[in-house]
């Protein structure tokens, strides 16, 4: 299992731009295997992305695909100051069922 946060210097709409070509991209062509959990939420400095994988590999696989692909689509550049990652060593991942968000409709 491979988990991190990262903490993104740049407003909530980015994420929520983000998020949403990534959803596009994966419904018209796939991806997104191994993800475990996807938390994000705002803070002071923009907001903070926590995701659990099934292995580091299942995220390179995600990164060099379907996020680089939402990426271009979305218009977004990696300008600006870097995201801030801190690797996380899980010790378990608990989840009851799937929830969506009504922030995404």
């Amino acid at each position: 299992m491979y988990a991190y946060t990262m903490h993104v210097p740049a407003p909530p709409e980015t994420y929520l731009a983000l998020h949403q070509a990534v959803a596009d991209v994966i419904s018209e062509e796939g991806g997104g295997e191994g993800l475990i959990l996807h938390l994000a939420h705002p803070t002071d400095l923009g907001f903070d992305l926590t995701e659990v994988w099934e292995s580091r590999e299942q995220l390179d696989a995600f990164n060099q695909t379907v996020f680089a692909q939402a990426m271009a689509r979305a218009g977004i550049t990696m300008d600006g100051p870097p995201p801030q990652t801190v690797e996380l060593d899980p010790l378990a991942v608990v989840t009851s069922r799937a929830f969506t968000s009504d922030a995404m409709v």
